[in-house]
């Protein structure tokens, strides 16, 4: 936090509700729950399967930004920049088969895990060293 003077927001005039792009976001924890109950579902089923990992409901760029925000209790500076070449505007992951046959969905949403990342920077300002 505070290395640059300004985000980059990469397009504000996508269709969506506040014209910033729109992705699936999912806490790391979440993702390694679900490794976890896919891969005992392997000892189960021979075969190839395949199951999609998300909270199947997308954030828009400024929803993250304002969720870190008020994680970090400071605004947080932004500036909208042009669009990149192949971004979409919205997607996200449909984890209905991971629901259906492993049980598994999402429990920690974006607030929390903007919190999480929060208090894990203020731990360790310089990232993990080299």
């Amino acid at each position: 936090m505070g290395r640059r003077e300004s985000l980059a927001v990469f397009g504000n005039d996508y269709p969506t509700e506040d014209g910033t792009g729109v992705r699936d976001y999912i806490h790391v924890m979440d993702l390694a729950d679900g490794h976890v109950v896919a891969m005992e579902k392997l000892a189960d089923k021979s075969g190839v399967h395949i199951y999609n990992l998300g909270a199947g409901v997308g954030s828009s760029v400024l929803d993250v930004v304002n969720a870190f925000s008020k994680a970090c209790g400071k605004p947080i500076n932004y500036h909208f920049a042009p669009r990149r070449d192949g971004d979409l505007p919205a997607y996200w992951a449909d984890a209905s088969k991971a629901d259906r046959e492993l049980n598994w969905r999402v429990t920690r949403m974006l607030d929390e895990m903007a919190q999480d990342t929060w208090h894990w920077q203020s731990r360790h300002p310089q990232g993990y060293p080299d």
